[in-house]
């Protein structure tokens, strides 16, 4: 029957190693597409006509495109876990610092008070570096006056979710489902549930994190879809209807 579908999909991936499963919900693109390497004509007889479709190398591929920035999509092309609660060394800036004469010094205050090296920016863009004691820093002779506002930079450690990316690992094998609704055209009432299963899928391991003014991070993943290992099946598309 006709059915209208305008909707993207929810998406729901199971790693198979270890069985990890991955939802989202905030897909902006869920697509699967179908190429053949080989479709010839095999031509004969009087005229050379032809006589036969030569077909094989079927090639199916899916594209996923999330509105929202999440470590498991880069996670998952580099063929790593994410790393939860992980320690890490970062560098640390802190804005808009009042240079304070204090009896002839000129320091800065800092929040983190045990870290002893700083790199004082002044208004005109040049660093120094400087010590530090207790969250206050000393500001070199002449990078600086009284009131003028600097910043701060200075290393620190934290903890948080981490993605390693490692040269010697690639993208893990997964099964991926897609979800989506269709209508019916004439009352526009929903009517189906359409899924859409792929058993083996490798993510590409090429990425690409833009980071820009004004535009959000839409991470994209495309993805080889293979048959199961001892299967000729790479999918299947499921109609349910809406009770």
């Amino acid at each position: 029957m006709k059915l209208l579908v305008i909707d993207t999909a929810d998406v729901v991936m199971k790693r198979k190693r270890d069985g990890h499963i991955f939802i989202t919900a905030e897909a902006q693109l869920s697509s699967i597409s179908g190429t053949l390497g080989i479709n010839e004509k095999i031509y004969g007889g009087i005229g050379n006509k032809a006589l036969a479709v030569m077909k094989g190398q079927k090639e199916v591929t899916s594209t996923l495109r999330n509105a929202f920035y999440d470590t498991e999509f880069l996670a998952l092309t580099q063929g790593v876990a994410v790393e939860e609660d992980g320690s890490a060394t970062v560098y640390k800036t802190e804005k808009g610092l009042t240079v304070a004469d204090n009896a002839g010094a000129l320091e800065i205050t800092i929040s983190d008070t045990s870290v002893t090296t700083v790199h004082v920016r002044n208004a005109k863009g040049a660093v120094e570096s400087a010590t530090a004691a207790s969250g206050k820093v000393t500001v070199p002779t002449g990078h600086a006056v009284a009131g003028e506002l600097v910043s701060a930079t200075y290393q620190k450690s934290v903890t948080g979710d981490i993605v390693e990316l490692d040269s010697e690992k690639f993208a893990e094998a997964y099964t991926l489902e897609f979800h989506t609704l269709a209508y019916d055209p004439d009352t526009n009432a929903v009517i189906k549930d359409i899924y859409i299963q792929l058993d083996h899928v490798v993510p590409m391991d090429e990425f690409e994190l833009s980071l820009e003014n004004g535009t959000a991070v839409a991470p994209e993943v495309n993805f080889e879809c293979l048959a199961a290992p001892n299967s000729t099946q790479i999918g299947r598309i499921i109609e349910v209807d809406r009770v």
